[in-house]
């Protein structure tokens, strides 16, 4: 078992002979990650949002000993908020920034910190001494690097030209279709490994995608091969620019496919560009930036006002990636 440092408040030594019973290494960090990063409980809290992570984190930097947990919490706590519910309303105000909603799967809480969420929290196992396993609690991410497309830099692998020709030509791209089973085939797909697309988070993503507003929707793309579904992703609208939450693929290149499809017809929509979330090395390849805050700050204040929407009608992707 590691022994665990001081990290934040004093209180975390004092019961670490307790918590040691229950905590694996997963366990630990979840636990430090939600007692030190900044909290969220309205939607007044992601105000200023980027200021209050980056105060927060230089008060617990100075608070611990370096070593590989304490590490690696900083490192979340650094873009990542945390919040006891998922509420909507906080999640609504978030997509509306372009911060991502998240959730870690599992804590130990004490007594009163059960008490005090009792009313607004599910999943909550009691263990001895007073302690609780709470199962979910949401992350909101403020990205400190951020991959983001600017259209008039996408571009996608010329091998996409021949997968179409040989293969998806007749394949079908479509928008908020089957929202359900996309999120089913995503969670599927991560099953192994764990998914931050956890109950509560989906079923306010649900409704935020049954009633999107003014500023913020949450919307499927899938595409088709005829009745099965062999490539999709959950992304949100927030005000004219589209955001990539997760995807899924069942077929080879049917991932490329559906990204040189869903990018095409975005530019062609005039969206103001396509967020796709934190640095990966394939995201390259379609023309992606890396942004720190500054940067990504300055996009999101040229988005207009008015939320656009993606389309009803289905695309062959013979038609859209000629």
């Amino acid at each position: 078992m590691l022994f665990l440092k001081k990290f934040g408040s004093p209180i975390f030594q004092v019961l670490f002979p307790l918590i040691r019973l229950f905590m694996n290494y997963f366990d630990a960090l979840q636990y430090l990650v939600y007692q030190s990063g900044y909290k969220i409980n309205t939607i007044e809290d992601l105000d200023h949002l980027q200021q209050k992570l980056e105060e927060n984190f230089e008060r617990e930097k100075s608070m611990v000993e370096k070593d590989e947990l304490n590490n690696r919490v900083l490192q979340i706590i650094e873009e990542d908020a945390v919040c006891p519910t998922f509420q909507e309303d906080i999640i609504r105000k978030s997509l509306s920034l372009g911060y991502y909603p998240m959730s870690l799967e599992k804590i130990i809480m004490m007594k009163d910190e059960y008490e005090q969420y009792k009313d607004l929290i599910s999943n909550v196992i009691p263990l001895k001494k007073g302690f609780y396993v709470w199962r979910y609690y949401m992350t909101i991410r403020h990205h400190l690097k951020k991959m983001i497309i600017d259209f008039d830099r996408f571009t996608f692998p010329k091998k996409t030209h021949r997968y179409v020709r040989q293969t998806f030509a007749d394949y079908t791209l479509t928008f908020n279709r089957d929202f359900d089973l996309c999120a089913e085939r995503l969670i599927a797909r991560y099953k192994e490994q764990g998914t931050w697309l956890v109950p509560p988070l989906l079923e306010v993503f649900r409704k935020i995608h049954e009633n999107p507003d003014s500023n913020v929707s949450v919307d499927s793309v899938e595409l088709w091969h005829g009745d099965e579904l062999v490539a999709g992703e959950l992304g949100f609208i927030t005000h004219n620019a589209y955001a990539s939450l997760c995807g899924f693929h069942t077929e080879n290149n049917s991932g490329t496919i559906q990204m040189a499809a869903l990018g095409t017809l975005l530019k062609e929509l005039g969206f103001a560009y396509w967020d796709l979330g934190m640095e990966m090395e394939y995201k390259y390849v379609y023309g992606a930036l890396c942004m720190g805050r500054a940067a990504q700050k300055e996009y999101y204040n040229k988005l207009s006002n008015t939320r656009l929407a993606l389309p009803k009608r289905e695309f062959k992707i013979g038609e859209v990636i000629r």
